[in-house]
């Protein structure tokens, strides 16, 4: 199912889409990969097999790196709520490179810091699964995507095109990353603590948080953070939390069936009517109307 898509976007993307897919309960869902591809996982828990790399477990929060012609196979882990997958697909107009353990032929031509196909040859040349690797502003990226894709403004191309570049950048200096140079840093600046921050909350939304507990995971009081937290972002730690959990329920409502009281539960919302009401003033439509509008647009393949 595609839910949104974006295309034309110019060389070297061919689009960016946000996905739903079925895992067969026996025979699992085979994908045969022929193009160069980074995945980037909002719903997940299952197991993938790529071949010629291994068989790992997926969950919410992982990004496939996947530039070379394979098959992936997706397996359930048993429980029937992980047959769905819910994917950000952003896809690029290069070939695919050989399966693994073929020799690669391709050269790199142009620089990669002046040429952004350059860029994708030389930074995406294997196949890589990032646990949790999704970053606040990998987040915060997709996010402006999904806000494009859903209200089309003038220039949705440029500014789409923009992001996904943004996008790539963020995922090719990950792979370089050294384990300890991939963790938040335990600066005192405010923007690492605002960065810390907002990566607990992306980890742990559908906890009923409280503020005393925020400030005790980055070392600091209550009015400090919410101070620290007001000043560089202009928004409140609450308010953050609460567009990551709208966000995840959108997400739930578009490519799931599940009732609306469990969808409530599995984003961090007390009750229904607190859901309800918050989701009626971030959209401007109930939660029920938005899954309607979905899934008038939706696209099934």
């Amino acid at each position: 199912m595609t839910f949104h898509s974006i295309e034309q976007l110019g060389p070297p993307f061919v689009g960016v889409s946000e996905l739903g897919l079925v895992i067969a309960q026996e025979k699992g869902l085979l994908v045969r990969n022929a193009e160069m591809k980074l995945l980037f996982f909002l719903q997940a828990d299952c197991q993938q097999e790529i071949e010629g790399f291994g068989t790992f477990a997926m969950q919410t929060g992982d990004i496939c790196v996947v530039p070379r012609n394979c098959r992936q196979l997706y397996r359930l882990n048993g429980a029937p709520d992980s047959a769905r997958l819910h994917v950000l697909k952003l896809s690029l107009s290069l070939p695919a490179l050989p399966a693994p353990g073929q020799p690669t032929k391709v050269k790199v031509r142009g620089n990669p810091e002046t040429d952004l196909k350059a860029f994708c040859r030389h930074h995406f040349t294997e196949i890589r699964h990032l646990p949790l690797a999704q970053t606040a502003p990998m987040q915060e990226i997709m996010l402006a995507i999904r806000r494009e894709a859903e209200t089309h403004r003038p220039g949705i191309r440029h500014r789409v095109r923009a992001l996904c570049t943004n996008l790539l950048v963020h995922v090719a200096r990950r792979l370089h990353d050294t384990p300890d140079a991939a963790k938040p840093a335990d600066a005192a600046g405010h923007g690492a603590v605002v960065n810390q921050t907002k990566e607990y909350l992306i980890r742990n939304f559908a906890k009923p948080l409280t503020l005393g507990e925020i400030a005790w995971h980055v070392r600091l009081s209550e009015e400090h953070l919410a101070r620290v937290f007001r000043k560089v972002t202009g928004q409140t730690v609450f308010d953050y939390l609460r567009t990551i959990r709208l966000e995840s329920a959108k997400t739930l409502l578009i490519d799931s069936n599940q009732p609306l009281t469990r969808i409530a539960a599995q984003t961090g919302f007390g009750s229904l009517s607190l859901f309800s009401r918050n989701f009626s003033q971030y959209v401007g439509v109930s939660a029920s109307a938005y899954r309607e509008q979905r899934a008038q647009g939706t696209r099934w393949t």
